[in-house]
């Protein structure tokens, strides 16, 4: 006859096979919570099935087995829906088992299921402890005897002298053994998670991180640092170092810097200029720290940020500031700033030259009313009524808070044009020149706008010259060329991808866009002579009489940086936004003949070699071919 250690050690071994083939089933890829619930439940519902197969029977239909250890730990680990199935599984077998126990079988069962779902809700919060699993463990084990006293009197008695001792202790034993087991399993799950995660994340990132030994060999790395330091993949950089990638001084001075800090122990950030084996360069901001293990260092962790933009960008920075102290200091206009409280910030000595009687208040710190009032009290503002003084300062001290173009006259006869540009900050900038001689040309500008508004100059849509305008303002400003009296330029803009953009945001939209546009460049030609037109479709002109090609290449670079600062969406264009390229032709003076008739011409193909250059670009014709206009930054 067996003993009920005999028994009870056999399912005890398939508790721990029942444990093995759980540990080894991918339950952590099923998405749904409830299926891995569900799973858990019937796979340990199985196993009480199982070890119910191979009981200690004290007397026929009476037997006794592990099965509670297996309903207490669904419940306990895997919460209500993997108790309840494995009690369901348990309970029929039992029922279909039969016998005089049966009653003292379900009573175990429900009393199981019972210790496990408390234990789950008073765990719920946090992980099983050790101690928490005994405590489990020996509740599960001592409720258990409780189902014994559903038995008949006289069973009950040969129970509790001949098996009560060995069902507890091993009841209790096997009960540690597959809840520690679960547990450590959980545990080993979550880790395998957790790392799988942080190289998730480490993958992902756009910066270079990686991890080398002491000598230098790459023994981890993202993607990002394979492809800084070109490599087909991560796996082509374990086991090499940077003699590999790097031409030999550029890794040996990445040496030179990782040998201070393994052998100082402290971290460092350096920036790192390299150059590729192919000749491209690069600068890397680098955080290189050491890795310690039991306060050894025993590698080096390096994380590269690619600033190589950025250097880029602090260069063209030093190079357009470098450009824009030039043009203050040669510009022929005035300009100002003030601050949000209409304070002088900054002005150039252009701007002081024009009003040389209030020259001493044009200065940091000046307020603008301040300088208006002395100005009309020194006498150098005309015009003014004097019993409205305070009534005009104010109005023009306003006046800083919006754009707009002011023109007035000065002591000496000169005529001045105000042209204010405030700022998103409150700030705004002021641009003063001298238009004495526009002024004087007025008269003849009103004749020659009147015949152009009989010849019905105005295009309907924009409000910019016509096509008919056009040819004939820039027929009489080429005669003016011929005659001696100043260079002609010609700016021939065309919107980017327009097509794609009245396709996508339809022709209402388009029409809108081109009627920005046309503002753009109403706001850039600021002189009287100048003339903007609408030349056709999407293509606009402005005509620059007595401007150089130098001045109309700033002046397309002001309209192309005004059409981008519009910011208007455009999916449809590789910008992202709404862009313009512009072609630039000019006639040097005393130009007549065939050159002169070719200046639309030329315009147009500066304008073609704009766009074929990738657009949102200035271009000026040459007689090879168009020469590289460096955008200017704003």
């Amino acid at each position: 006859m067996n003993t009920p250690w005999h028994d009870l050690l056999a399912n005890l071994a398939i508790l721990a096979l029942l444990i093995s083939v759980w540990s080894n089933i991918p339950f952590s890829r099923v998405q749904s919570k409830i299926a891995r619930e569900l799973g858990f439940g019937l796979l340990l519902g199985m196993g009480a099935v199982t070890v119910m197969l191979l009981p200690f029977q004290i007397e026929k239909g009476i037997f006794i087995d592990l099965r509670t250890t297996l309903i207490a730990v669904a419940g306990f680990f895997g919460g209500p829906v993997p108790m309840v199935v494995t009690t369901a599984l348990a309970a029929a077998f039992r029922i279909y088992a039969g016998g005089a126990g049966t009653i003292a079988g379900l009573t175990g069962i429900t009393i199981a299921a019972t210790v496990g779902i408390i234990a789950y809700f008073l765990r719920r919060k946090h992980r099983p402890s050790i101690p928490g699993i005994i405590v489990f463990s020996a509740t599960v084990a001592l409720s258990g005897l409780l189902g014994f006293l559903a038995l008949p009197s006289e069973t009950l008695a040969t129970v509790l002298s001949t098996v009560l001792l060995p069902v507890t202790i091993v009841v209790f034993a096997a009960t540690l053994m597959v809840s520690l087991a679960i547990e450590n399993e959980m545990r080993r799950r979550e880790a395998i998670l957790k790392n799988h995660i942080y190289k998730e994340v480490i993958d992902s990132l756009p910066d270079c991180l990686n991890v080398k030994d002491t000598d230098g060999r790459f023994v981890l790395a993202n993607p990002a640092t394979a492809q800084l330091m070109k490599a087909e993949n991560v796996e082509a950089l374990i086991g090499k170092t940077d003699l590999d990638f790097y031409p030999p001084e550029i890794a040996q001075s990445f040496k030179e810097d990782e040998d201070k800090v393994l052998n100082g122990g402290t971290s460092c950030v350096i920036e790192q200029h390299l150059t590729h084996r192919d000749g491209s360069e690069a600068w890397l901001s680098t955080l290189k720290a050491p890795l310690f293990n039991n306060g050894r260092v025993t590698g080096l962790i390096t994380h590269n940020r690619d600033v190589t933009a950025k250097k880029q960008l602090e260069e063209a920075l030093a190079l357009s500031e470098h450009k824009f102290a030039a043009a203050l200091k040669n510009m022929a206009d005035g300009l100002v700033m003030f601050d949000k409280d209409l304070n002088l910030v900054f002005c150039n000595e252009q701007y002081r030259a024009m009003f040389p009687r209030t020259a001493d208040l044009r200065v940091p710190g000046t307020p603008a009313a301040s300088i208006l009032y002395a100005s009309i009290a020194r006498g150098e503002l005309v015009g003014m009524a004097s019993d409205n003084v305070t009534e005009w300062v104010n109005a023009a001290v306003l006046k800083l808070r919006h754009a707009g173009t002011v023109h007035f006259p000065l002591f000496d006869g000169r005529w001045i044009e105000s042209r204010t540009r405030p700022a998103a900050d409150g700030t705004c900038f002021v641009v003063c020149s001298d238009i004495t001689k526009a002024k004087q040309s007025e008269r003849a500008m009103g004749e020659l706008n009147s015949r152009l508004a009989e010849l019905a100059e105005t295009d309907g849509l924009t409000g910019l010259l016509n096509r008919r305008a056009f040819d004939a303002v820039l027929a009489e400003e080429i005669e003016r060329v011929g005659r001696g009296e100043g260079a002609l330029s010609l700016l021939m803009l065309d919107v980017d991808r327009f097509k794609a953009f009245n396709d996508t945001y339809g022709h209402t939209n388009g029409d809108a866009c081109l009627r920005s546009i046309a503002d753009c460049l109403r706001a850039t030609a600021g002189r009287p002579t100048d003339r903007v037109a609408r030349y056709g479709g999407e293509e606009m002109v402005l005509i620059l009489p007595n401007t150089p090609e130098e001045g109309a290449v700033t002046l397309a670079h002001k309209v192309r940086n005004r059409i981008r600062e519009l910011n208007i969406a455009h999916t449809g264009s590789e910008k992202g936004i709404v862009t313009s390229s512009i072609g630039v032709a000019t006639l040097p003076n005393n130009t007549f003949g065939p050159d002169a008739g070719r200046l639309v011409m030329r315009a147009d193909e500066a304008l073609y070699v704009a766009k074929a250059a990738g657009r949102d670009l200035v271009r000026t014709w040459q007689p090879a071919k168009p020469t590289l206009v460096t955008a200017k930054l704003k």
